[in-house]
């Protein structure tokens, strides 16, 4: 099964500081029918004004995986005591754990920051919170970089059985992913136009892909894009 989901079609919240674009259900925005994807339960795109943000806020039970599009995003939690700045085309792995009190902001004061966060249940809800600043210093051109995973074949672990990929594909070029079975695929498309199984996703577009065992992936135009392999 095979369900694109449009950039137009996600839910949008205006708060005047903060854009936010939700693919499922978040906060007071609820879709019975799309509360999650298997172990991934939001996946948000943010837009935060000049020198805007959340200020310090309780959340446990999750891992939260942050990309940074444009901008700086500055971090802080209360269990560490440090604030962290993840420049543009960095992540943070932020696992709550048992719970933890945290803020993000955009740490400029003349520009707007626009990050992707995602967040998944973990294996264990009792565990001690834990964070991460994820640099790439590996070229990730027209193939697959695997960031994230449960083992140590990736560039930082997860407390989760996921395996999360990051990619730029020039134009024509393809990639082939083969899922195990019972594994599910995300895929986000941050830039440029491809054609995924036959169908065509556009820049924001997502695609959520549940029974194929075997994902081909053209690039139409150069893109990038994000791919989660997940049960």
């Amino acid at each position: 099964m095979i369900t694109v989901v449009p950039s137009q079609q996600r839910n949008f919240v205006d708060r005047g500081w903060m854009k936010s674009y939700r693919t499922f259900s978040f906060q007071d925005y609820y879709d019975d029918e799309n509360n999650d994807f298997g172990k991934l339960v939001v996946f948000n795109e943010e837009i935060f004004s000049p020198g805007k943000g959340f200020n310090l806020h309780p959340t446990s039970e999750v891992e939260i995986l942050t990309y940074v599009v444009d901008g700086e995003l500055e971090h802080f939690d209360d269990f560490s005591n440090k604030s962290s700045v993840v420049n543009e085309g960095e992540f943070q792995l932020l696992g709550t754990g048992k719970g933890v009190n945290h803020s993000e902001k955009n740490f400029s004061k003349e520009k707007p920051l626009r990050y992707l966060q995602f967040w998944f249940t973990p294996c264990n809800i009792e565990q001690d919170p834990s964070y991460q600043k994820i640099k790439l210093e590996e070229d990730y051109s027209n193939r697959m970089l695997k960031v994230l995973s449960k083992n140590t074949d990736s560039i930082s672990k997860i407390r989760q059985d996921i395996d999360f990929y990051i990619a730029k594909l020039d134009k024509t070029k393809d990639l082939v992913h083969k899922p195990e079975e019972g594994r599910k695929t995300f895929i986000y498309l941050l830039k440029g136009h491809m054609e995924v199984n036959g169908h065509i996703i556009l820049e924001g577009d997502s695609i959520r892909i549940s029974d194929d065992r075997k994902i081909t992936i053209k690039s139409i135009g150069k893109s990038e894009f994000f791919l989660i392999d997940i049960k």
